[in-house]
Parts: structure tokens; C-alpha cells; sequence
């Protein structure tokens, strides 16, 4: 039996069949991420937004290949416009209550008490403009 042909998912990066329809990942319509079109150099190719620009440069998550305009520089490292878009946000209850029930030998009564006053904190700085 031949082997199937993998390709990434446009949207979530994941790998998936390619001739599938919806992505077994994200559950989008699946659209494969465009194949890298090398420019006769190996490791030259040209950018997946902008045809004629020349790039060495490829996405760390779902590897295209970007040129300057198209790259977002990140703490994971060069990602393209779309990939950098998946940014999950930080709630500070959330740190409070990992670093309160995570890490033994802590008292959680410290980590809720500081908590509680930067809320109180930034309750009255918001009431006089400081925040």
C-alpha cells in the first residue's frame, strides 16, 4: 500500500493527510500550506505573501518561507504573520492560583493576600488616571 502524502494545515500547523477535507486538529476546512518554491539556490526561496522576495528565512511553526515584512521575531522564535496571531492571553488569577496550589511549601494565604491588594491597588489607581 502506497504511503499517503502529508501536508500541514494553513491555519494550526498540524500535519494531516492531504487529500482530507477538514483538518483532524483545528476542524477547518483544510487547506494545505503552500509548498516552498526554492529559487535555484538550496535554501533560497521565494516568500509565501510576497512572490518576488528572496528569503532564507522560513516560519518555526509551520515553516514557510517569510521575507522581512512578513516576520514576527517572538520568545519561540521567527514565526509568520498568521502563526504569531495564535497568542493565548495570561490571566494573573490564573498565575495566583498555579504558583498558590503548585509549588509546596508556599502558604496560599501570601499569594491571594498579594493578589487581593494589587487589585485594591489598581482599583484606586484607575480612579485617579494613574493606570
Amino acid at each position: 500500500m502506497p504511503e499517503e502524502k502529508q501536508a500541514r494545515c494553513n491555519k494550526c500547523g498540524a500535519a494531516n493527510a492531504a487529500n482530507t477535507n477538514f483538518c483532524g486538529s483545528c476542524g477547518r476546512k483544510f487547506e494545505p500550506v503552500p509548498e516552498a518554491v526554492e529559487a535555484g539556490e538550496e535554501g533560497l526561496y521565494y516568500c509565501y505573501k510576497h512572490p518576488k522576495e528572496l528569503t532564507r528565512v522560513t516560519c518555526g511553526r509551520c515553516e514557510r518561507p517569510i521575507c522581512p515584512k512578513c516576520l514576527v521575531v517572538g520568545s519561540a522564535g521567527v514565526r509568520c504573520k498568521v502563526c504569531a496571531r495564535n497568542r493565548t492571553p495570561v490571566r494573573l488569577r490564573g498565575l495566583a492560583h498555579n504558583a498558590a496550589t503548585g509549588i509546596s511549601g508556599i502558604d496560599t494565604r501570601k499569594v491571594w493576600y498579594l493578589y487581593v491588594w494589587g487589585m485594591i491597588i489598581r482599583f484606586f489607581a484607575s480612579l485617579f488616571g494613574r493606570w
